[in-house]
């Protein structure tokens, strides 16, 4: 990939977040936002995924196949979508190509991530496996990027941010999961 390429006003960016849930229930909305770094919206997505099941990975994997021509980058705020539905990051980019970024405000507490997985999920090897502890920090974000550097990955998150510290495609997805209902 030319990473000078991501830094064109047209680059098109795939943001993922989920809507509101609760532990009863059985799923919540996960909503892909595309938008280009000069702040134009082209497309909503919307998926179904399970609370706490191990679905996020391919409905992403399907939205990006159904929407996803030409996407430049794939954001998330955290892998974990509807309580511990692990995102394997690594898996997404092996598929797609894609160079992934994830931005979090505070640095991910893995012990304490590990020792809830092991209390609720059988499978909490599998869950574990599929995070990662390698994040930088870069003023206030931390970032995980495959497919680019994460000095190169703070800097584009950097452009494509507002106001704040949250990025505008990540935004726009946190708004519209907000009002999303599983139903």
């Amino acid at each position: 990939m030319d990473q000078n390429s991501l830094f064109n006003k047209d680059t098109r960016v795939f943001a993922f977040d989920d809507s509101p849930f609760t532990r009863k229930d059985e799923y919540t909305v996960l909503v892909g936002v595309i938008m280009r770094k000069d702040r134009y919206i082209e497309t909503i997505v919307r998926k179904k995924i399970e609370v706490d099941g191990t679905d996020v990975t391919e409905k992403i994997l399907e939205a990006v196949g159904e929407k996803g021509s030409g996407v430049r980058v794939i954001l998330t705020q955290g892998i974990t979508f509807g309580g511990f539905n692990v995102l394997d990051v690594n898996r997404l980019f092996e598929k797609t190509q894609i160079p992934i970024i994830n931005v979090v405000d505070h640095e991910p507490d893995m012990k304490r991530i590990k020792n809830a997985l092991q209390k609720y999920f059988e499978d909490w090897e599998l869950r574990y496996s599929s995070l990662s502890a390698d994040f930088k920090k870069f003023d206030l974000l931390y970032v995980q990027a495959l497919g680019m550097e994460p000095s190169l990955a703070y800097k584009f998150v950097t452009q494509i941010t507002t106001s704040g510290t949250i990025p505008e495609p990540l935004r726009i997805a946190d708004l519209v999961a907000g009002i999303c209902k599983s139903n």
